[in-house]
């Protein structure tokens, strides 16, 4: 089987952070939540949950893991995302991600691939090259 390259765009619905475990002098802490809806080859939304870790000057690095609720290729089911990913003070980032193994639903149940985003200047990409087992 061919891999396929699914791209499109993705808009932040919402976005909640609360921070944990401060120290003096030292990165900040944060657990965030959040909703996003893509659009493109993936059309859906996203649920997600991120730790993420940020610097004095606003850079930092997140992980997280994300429900996406979607149509793909003309199949529609639920899978995961695995993802991690660096942002600078300016609000730019990016990450790598990969499809969780067997997280698949619906028509979506045997989906693989590894891709990530890039947000940059409040233009939201995405790149997913995927296949079907």
């Amino acid at each position: 089987m061919n891999d396929t390259i699914a791209t499109g765009t993705i808009e932040s619905k919402s976005w909640e952070q609360t921070e944990f475990a401060p120290a003096d002098g030292a990165p900040a802490l944060g657990v965030a939540t959040g909703h996003d809806r893509y659009g493109g080859d993936i059309v859906g939304d996203a649920e997600w949950r991120g730790i993420t870790c940020a610097n004095a000057d606003g850079s930092g690095s997140f992980d997280s893991l994300q429900r996406m609720h979607c149509t793909l290729a003309g199949r529609t089911g639920s899978f995961v995302l695995r993802m991690t990913g660096t942002f600078d003070a300016s609000g730019d980032s990016r990450a790598d991600w990969s499809v969780v193994s067997g997280s698949g639903t619906g028509d979506l149940t045997g989906l693989t691939g590894t891709g990530g985003y890039e947000s940059t200047g409040g233009d939201n990409t995405y790149r997913l090259v995927y296949r079907f087992a």
